[in-house]
């Protein structure tokens, strides 16, 4: 089995990327779990996810669990999975993206971040 190639940026591709970005002077991120991952946050669903490929002890899909009908009829489920998301959170800290992201934003005109996360 042949491993995967690793790609490494080289000096002139990393200066040619910040020379767009300054010339631009804006840019969007669109992010999703992927972003958090390497943080240490755990996916809802997907490799490892917490809740991949299963419901939650109640019989219900995770995203139900946290939704407001669920929390207006039944408080106690909505918390429970609230709590065990924290509990698997916990500890986690911005990783190089995050960084990378708020300098962009120290240095640029504008920068927009669209995501399904809170992190």
């Amino acid at each position: 089995m042949a491993r995967p190639r690793r790609t490494t940026l080289r000096r002139d591709q990393l200066d040619l990327v910040a020379h767009l970005l300054w010339r631009a002077g804006r840019v969007l991120f669109v992010t999703g779990a992927g972003i958090s991952a390497d943080s240490g946050l755990p996916t809802y669903r997907g490799v490892a996810g917490l809740y991949e490929g299963k419901e939650t002890e109640e019989g219900l899909p995770i995203e139900a669990a946290l939704s407001g009908e669920v929390f207006a009829l039944r408080p106690d489920i909505t918390w429970k999975y609230l709590a065990q998301i924290e509990r698997n959170c916990r500890g986690a800290r911005p990783n190089a993206a995050h960084r990378a992201i708020a300098e962009l934003e120290r240095r640029l005109a504008r920068v927009q971040v669209f995501t399904q996360n809170v992190d």
